[in-house]
């Protein structure tokens, strides 16, 4: 048994460190959740869970994460979705390695540029 037979037999059901096998895949945001996550101390918290296009498992999205993402995409987590993303590992705050999301933004050209804008500079 070798070590991803171990993390498909007992890994979580939602995206960690283990799923990334060494690397930083760049994945599209298939849909965005809401949902009542246990916390350490057993009380809930409201959590944005993250699912891609071709994979099952969720990303539970800490707040460093939804801040990044709301950061480059706006606050509607609607927005998100269809965006791409990378997933890399970094250490933490709290001394562990965590998934952390860098989002990937799309080049923007405007589509009807200001007729009355140039670079003429007059003298």
């Amino acid at each position: 048994m070798n070590s991803t037979d171990f993390d498909e037999i007992y890994g979580s059901k939602y995206f960690g460190i283990a799923d990334l096998r060494g690397g930083c895949p760049r994945l599209k945001i298939g849909k965005v959740d809401v949902a009542n996550l246990r916390e350490k101390d057993g009380s809930t918290k409201k959590k944005y869970v993250m699912y891609f296009e071709g994979h099952d498992k969720g990303l539970v999205l800490n707040k460093t994460n939804a801040v990044k993402l709301a950061d480059a995409y706006g606050k509607a987590a609607d927005a998100w979705v269809g965006q791409t993303i990378e997933l890399y590992a970094e250490m933490t705050g709290l001394g562990k390695e965590g998934v952390r999301v860098r989002p990937l933004r799309r080049p923007t050209t405007p589509t009807n540029p200001d007729s009355e804008l140039n670079d003429a500079i007059p003298f």
